[in-house]
């Protein structure tokens, strides 16, 4: 097994990156999740970032570039690149960009290759604003964390109480929707 590569400034480890101002939270990736989708034929794509949302930031950073890398070959390369790029916000709103890039353009760390989604709503309130755009389906805005953390129990040597940390905070969601074999 070959370890991933350790992070470079700016950028997050694991297969999912943020290029992002030091120390922020709205660029704090929490969660990564890739399910077949409940339609046959379809693969969810799921970012979380910013754990404590919106308290320690209330929308995306707007200098920062989300990406989510996919290999394709198991050769540790990005074949395949999805970037969501946020305008700053603005009178509660805030807008998406989000782009699909695959061979050199994949990994390249600037947001390029084909634009999907532009300028989609962001949803901070409780309904989502699902986008579609040529199959794809996507939506991002303030979610609850799907985290659960029974913190008094871990401290009191596993003996669990059912008190979850995570029951009152929320997360930003990127969420994607792509036809089977994109991903």
């Amino acid at each position: 097994m070959v370890a991933p590569p350790e992070p470079r400034h700016g950028e997050l480890s694991g297969s999912a990156r943020a290029t992002r101002p030091a120390a922020s939270a709205p660029g704090d990736l929490t969660d990564l999740f890739v399910f077949p989708a409940a339609e046959a034929g379809r693969t969810v794509l799921i970012m979380n970032v910013n754990p404590f949302a919106p308290t320690q930031g209330a929308a995306f950073h707007p200098d920062a570039v989300y990406r989510i890398n996919i290999d394709t070959d198991g050769d540790d390369i990005a074949d395949l690149a999805y970037s969501f790029v946020f305008s700053a916000p603005a009178d509660g709103r805030q807008t998406v960009t989000v782009r699909r890039a695959t061979g050199a353009e994949a990994r390249d760390h600037a947001p390029g290759g084909q634009a999907v989604i532009t300028d989609g709503a962001v949803a901070f309130g409780a309904e989502p604003n699902v986008l579609e755009s040529g199959g794809t389906r996507f939506s991002a805005g303030l979610r609850s964390d799907p985290f659960f953390a029974d913190l008094d129990g871990i401290v009191d040597e596993f003996r669990w109480t059912g008190n979850d940390f995570g029951a009152d905070k929320n997360v930003f969601g990127i969420v994607l929707e792509v036809p089977g074999g994109q991903p």
